[in-house]
């Protein structure tokens, strides 16, 4: 028992020696309006499309054109920010998606304004999420960033957790049209406090190596382009068949705290996986959290909407949470030089363009067949996934398939 009381209390000091850093503080606190701005918007977008065409399938529509349109910009948005860096980018794009969220809340009528305001937001969505991780790498010791990543991973999941709650609840309690404005302006406020943090105006871009392949001809990153898309059919179906699912049960109230479950057992998980697998190389961290999540929810089709699927999405987000800390660091040991932001950003247009593709078809199969089937699809797609990985560690994935200890693209090591 005392061993373990000590051996607790240094992993959770780890934490703390990086929360002691200056300037930690000031970037969590940056970060977190945006990502409750990101963590409301799916929902607060979906009833509010639903709420005013009285249709699933164009509420699918609308989230797959915000997500299918944030997914297909962001490498252009992260190739943008490892040019210029993060100042400029950022002031273009956190005003622009603001005015988005109005035009969706007060212009939005019908099925074709709302698809093509949704797609607006998608077009402007300013890379928070991309732009937290080199931060972090530049703030911490190269023997911490596993652990930076995770404590990033525990506030972006708690955003993730409370976001759906106040999206559903603005908009079913009061109007969509509120939770729409509250979802750009808590954009607005997280946007300007980035830009005007010294780390984020400090920060610069990685210099390019002479002769490194770009970002798709790297057959490791083509690889993983592969799973991406098998990933983002997963969460598709899963975004759309859970409120969808809900809202045919006469239950949509379930719809956010059944989410929110799913970021609680992430930011749980993200935690794990900072503090006690910091042994586990990322490429077979990610495949073995893959393996288990999918076999996990595996029998959403066969529960009953409610506290039942909260539950058992809450077991769920446990190997979540712990595969996206071990997906960050993957990606930054197998990504060429010079792409830090770009990396993420290309492998989240491979990703949320098959996520769009997935809401758009949940939302057609929900309302004119069942979302038990939409459901069936989510654990089959993420062990799809897995095994996708599981093939490559013993190929191109290889070099993550070591513990990183130091910076893989310093060039001292």
């Amino acid at each position: 028992m005392p061993q373990t009381y000590w051996r607790n209390l240094s992993q959770m000091r780890s934490y703390l020696d990086i929360l002691k850093l200056q300037g930690a503080w000031r970037l969590i606190f940056s970060s977190i309006p945006g990502r409750l701005s990101y963590g409301m918007s799916g929902l607060a977008l979906f009833f509010h499309v639903e709420q005013i065409t009285d249709s699933l399938s164009v509420a699918g529509y609308a989230i797959g054109a915000f997500s299918g349109i944030s997914a297909m910009t962001a490498a252009a948005r992260g190739h943008a920010i490892d040019r210029w860096g993060q100042t400029r980018p950022l002031v273009v794009l956190v005003p622009s998606f603001t005015v988005s969220c109005f035009l969706v809340a007060y212009i939005a009528k019908d099925a074709t304004t709302s698809v093509a305001f949704a797609a607006l937001m998608g077009l402007t969505a300013p890379p928070i999420n991309l732009s937290m991780r080199p931060l972090w790498v530049a703030l911490v010791n190269p023997e911490q960033v596993r652990t930076a990543y995770a404590l990033d991973s525990i506030f972006l999941n708690t955003t993730s957790l409370v976001g759906p709650v106040i999206g559903t609840w603005l908009a079913l309690s009061f109007t969509g049209v509120l939770a729409m404005n509250i979802t750009g302006l808590l954009m607005l406020i997280g946007g300007i406090a980035l830009v005007t943090s010294k780390l984020s105006r400090e920060w610069v871009p990685e210099e390019k190596v002479e002769g490194e392949l770009s970002l798709f001809r790297s057959p490791a990153m083509r690889f993983l382009a592969i799973e991406a898309v098998l990933l983002g059919l997963g969460y598709g179906l899963f975004d759309v068949g859970i409120p969808s699912a809900a809202t045919l049960a006469g239950i949509p109230q379930w719809a956010a705290p059944t989410l929110a479950a799913i970021a609680l057992g992430g930011l749980i998980g993200g935690a794990l996986a900072g503090a006690k697998f910091k042994n586990i190389a990322p490429a077979w961290g990610v495949t073995l959290t893959g393996y288990i999540f999918g076999i996990v929810a595996l029998p959403l089709f066969l529960i009953e909407p409610g506290w039942q699927t909260a539950v058992l999405v809450l077991f769920a987000g446990f190997p979540l949470g712990m595969a996206q800390v071990f997906y960050l660091e993957m990606v930054d040991i197998l990504r060429p030089r010079g792409t830090a932001v770009a990396a993420m950003g290309s492998m989240w247009l491979i990703e949320g363009s098959a996520m769009a593709g997935g809401n758009a078809i949940a939302g057609f199969i929900s309302e004119h067949w069942n979302p038990d089937i939409v459901l069936i699809g989510v654990g089959l797609l993420f062990i799809a996934s897995a095994v996708v990985l599981h093939i490559g560690t013993k190929g191109v994935l290889k070099p993550a398939m070591v513990v990183p200890h130091h910076d893989p693209h310093d060039p001292a090591d």
